[in-house]
Parts: structure tokens; C-alpha cells; sequence
């Protein structure tokens, strides 16, 4: 396909799209066509013209099949890859220059009403631009720059401790879901039921991620509300209880994985192994079993993060008004009722920042931990997306592939990120209105 008509189709696949959105909004078909249609030509010609438009080579052949309702079709990873990098830098072309759009109407409606009125001076105040310049300049240098060469690295053949470099396209992001042997089969609908992936090894590790950060949320949220409640309770030495129950949160992941792997260690050499031998109970493969080392991993990981779980939710216990409460009794609701309708609503900024905290953590921080407790085995079971982007990079010295699985962590961080706002910051209630 000729670099014209690719940048054309972009061109066109972001005025439909775009204008769908806008119109939906109330924004107007017309407009949105327009904004999609400039947007997805610098979308397209911002992301192919630094990769040479290397998607449309036909030496980039990096396939894997892909089998729909019984039909199978072969895919070609690495323009798969590309599309979707021309329609995330086409949405946020179309975002900026929205917002650059309704700014500038807002101005100008704010100019030609500082017209009609006799007297007024209108000009374009600086002096915030001045304060944030050091906060921009620094981002910048440190943050948004390493960013953009991160990625220009994920494009890159570069090995650590070579010095020799070679562009190789989006190779390194397509073998993520393919391989050079040609080897990786999708099946949807079909063979595998709903969806089942072979030979696709990055899948196994990105459903390890998702696994841990579901139920480390889970359990250390749900444990740390109600560890909140029974602490909030007026009983003697209170103080002294939400002291020590804060101390995990001080111990690092590294004494966190090594007292765990103490505490579990396999072979039935641990402590809690011992003690179910003396009760006349059969060892439990805590680190040995695939699925027995998740689950271990998710208590370690819970465990770490519960003694702030408890200090933010008893602080947001102690927030909730007494009226209310009072009054819900007086209505007839018992403690459970209470708690459900009046406790949780009225905490439900708190639990929308421990979530996001506890997001972060199961994505980002979880290496020392998985590290000092299973070094990510057995056969791979407890690998994470961090602990992957670590052996590729570090381990095997292959900088640009790990490189390509950082920038792929992020996006799906920020993704994330951003349906936790878009769902969880609909249903927060802030106050007692």
C-alpha cells in the first residue's frame, strides 16, 4: 500500500470516527468530521513518518492466525500493531486540538464581551506560564522526553552491553503477541470456546498481571474495611491496635517476599507446613503448585498493603457524620443496613483512592516481593508484566524488546487508569449532600 493512500484511509477513518463521537456529544457531525479528518492526518503522519512507514513493507511479515466462529484468517502483527498506533496519536491529536478549539472560542467570546464595555482592557495574562515553567521544564526533561526515547528504543534491535543499534520497526511490540516462528494461534468463538490463545507466552503474563491486581485489590480492600470497622470500635488500648496493625505497610517488598518465603517455604520446610504436619495434616505445595503460588503471592501482596488500607478507611470511619448514622437507626435500619447505605456511599472517596493506590501497586511494585518469594515460578505461573520487563531486559540484555514491554505496562496502566475514573468517579460521593 503506497504511503499516499495509507495516510488518505487514516484520514478518512478518523473524520468517521471522530465525527460519531462529537455527534453524540452534541458537538455536530459536520465539525467532528472535520476535527477527525485533520486529526487522523497528523495522527498518521506523526506516527509513520519517525518508523519510515516501515508497516507497509512487505519484509515485515511477523503473522499469527487468528480463528473467528470456525473461520481462520492470518493477521499480519506488526500492521496490526501500526494501525493501532495511527488511531491513539489521530484520538489525541483530536483531543488537543478540541480543547485548543473551545478554548479559543471561550476567549473570544470573553474578548467580544470585554468590547462592548467602555473602558476594559483586554489582554493575555503570562504570569501563570512563568510559575509553571520550572514544573513544565522539568517534566519535560525528565519525564516527557525519556518517555519518547523509551519508545524510539522499543523500535530499535539494541542489545545491553552493545553498542551497535538497529531499527527494526515494531518488531519488538509484535513479537509480544507473535514470534519470528510463526507459531501463535488466536481462537474465538471456535476451539476454544470463548478465547483461548497457543504459544502466546506474553498472554499468560499479561493474565498474571491482571490476576494479581484483581485480587490484591480485592482482599486487601475488603480485609482492610473490615479490620477499619473492628478498630474504629470504642475498646481499651484502641491506640495501641492501629499501631501495630500499620507496621506491614513499613516493611519492604524484599523482607516482605523473604518472610513469606520463610513462612511458606516449599517442600514442607515452611512454618505453616510444619505445624499442619504436627496437626496430622498433609503439606500444602504453597510455592511448588502453579496455583498455590499465586495464591500466596496475593496474600504477601495483601498483606503488605494492609496496614494502610486500615489507617485510610479508619480515618474515613471517623469522617462519617453521627447524625446520619443516628438517623438511619431511628428509620429502622440495622448495623448491616447502615453500613451498606449510609458507611459505604459517605466512604467512597476514600475506597475510590485506596483502589487506585492498590492498582498501581499490584502493576508497578510487585517485583521485590515475587522475586523473594518465587522468582516468578514455577514454570513462569507468578510472572508478572514488571518482573517480565526485568528478565527481558536485564537477564536476557535485550533492551529494545524490553523497552516495547514497558511502553505496553504503561499503556495499560494508564488505561486502567482512566475506566477507573470513568466508572468509579461516576458512583463517588463526595459529602454528605
Amino acid at each position: 500500500m503506497p504511503a499516499v493512500l495509507f495516510t488518505c484511509l487514516a484520514s478518512g477513518l478518523g473524520a468517521l470516527v471522530v465525527g460519531a463521537l462529537l455527534r453524540r456529544s452534541g458537538s455536530g457531525l459536520l465539525g467532528g468530521m472535520a476535527l477527525g479528518a485533520i486529526a487522523g492526518l497528523l495522527g498518521s503522519l506523526a506516527a509513520m513518518i519517525p518508523l519510515k512507514y516501515c508497516v507497509l513493507d512487505p519484509e515485515n511479515h511477523m503473522f499469527f492466525e487468528l480463528s473467528i466462529l470456525g473461520q481462520t484468517i492470518t493477521v499480519n502483527a506488526v500492521a496490526l500493531i501500526g494501525f493501532l498506533l495511527v488511531m491513539v496519536v489521530a484520538w489525541a491529536f483530536a483531543l488537543a486540538i478540541d480543547r485548543l478549539r473551545h478554548h479559543w472560542l471561550a476567549r473570544s467570546a470573553t474578548i467580544w464581551k470585554a468590547d462592548t464595555a467602555p473602558g476594559t482592557f483586554v489582554g493575555y495574562d503570562f504570569s501563570p506560564w512563568i510559575f509553571l515553567a520550572p514544573t513544565v521544564v522539568g517534566l519535560a526533561v525528565f519525564t516527557y522526553y525519556p518517555a519518547a526515547q523509551n519508545f524510539f528504543l522499543g523500535t530499535q534491535l539494541a542489545r545491553r552491553g552493545v553498542a551497535n543499534t538497529a531499527f527494526n520497526c515494531l518488531d519488538n511490540f509484535a513479537s509480544l503477541i507473535t514470534s519470528r516462528l510463526q507459531d501463535a494461534h488466536y481462537y474465538i468463538l471456535s476451539d476454544g470456546f470463548i478465547w483461548h490463545a497457543e504459544n502466546a507466552r506474553y498472554l499468560a503474563v499479561f493474565g498474571n498481571s491482571v490476576f494479581f491486581s484483581v485480587f490484591i485489590v480485592l482482599v486487601a480492600n475488603v480485609l482492610g474495611i473490615a479490620i477499619a470497622v473492628l478498630a474504629s470500635q470504642k475498646i481499651r488500648g484502641a491506640t495501641i491496635y492501629r499501631t501495630l496493625m500499620i507496621w506491614p505497610y513499613a516493611v519492604s517488598g524484599v523482607v516482605v517476599g523473604v518472610v513469606f518465603a520463610v513462612l511458606l517455604g516449599g517442600g514442607g520446610s515452611g512454618f505453616l507446613n510444619q505445624s499442619l504436619r504436627f496437626l496430622g495434616f498433609e503439606p500444602i505445595p504453597f510455592l511448588s503448585d502453579p496455583w498455590w503460588a499465586r495464591v500466596s503471592v496475593v496474600a504477601a501482596a495483601a498483606w503488605n498493603k494492609l496496614g494502610f488500607n486500615v489507617l485510610i478507611y479508619i480515618a474515613a470511619l471517623q469522617a462519617v457524620p453521627r447524625e446520619l448514622m443516628e438517623a438511619a437507626s431511628i428509620d429502622g435500619a440495622n448495623a448491616w443496613k447502615r453500613f451498606l447505605n449510609v458507611t459505604i456511599p459517605m466512604i467512597s472517596p476514600y475506597i475510590f483512592f485506596v483502589v487506585f493506590l492498590n492498582l498501581n501497586y499490584s502493576f508497578f511494585d510487585l517485583y521485590a516481593v515475587i522475586d523473594n518469594l518465587t522468582e516468578g515460578g514455577p514454570v513462569n505461573a507468578t510472572t508478572n508484566l514488571v518482573v517480565d520487563v526485568i528478565r527481558i531486559g536485564v537477564e536476557s540484555r535485550d533492551i529494545g524488546k524490553a523497552a516495547a514491554q514497558s511502553i505496553v505496562l504503561f499503556i495499560v496502566v494508564i488505561g486502567l487508569t482512566y475506566m477507573q475514573f470513568r466508572v468509579m468517579g461516576r458512583r463517588v460521593t463526595y459529602g454528605a449532600d
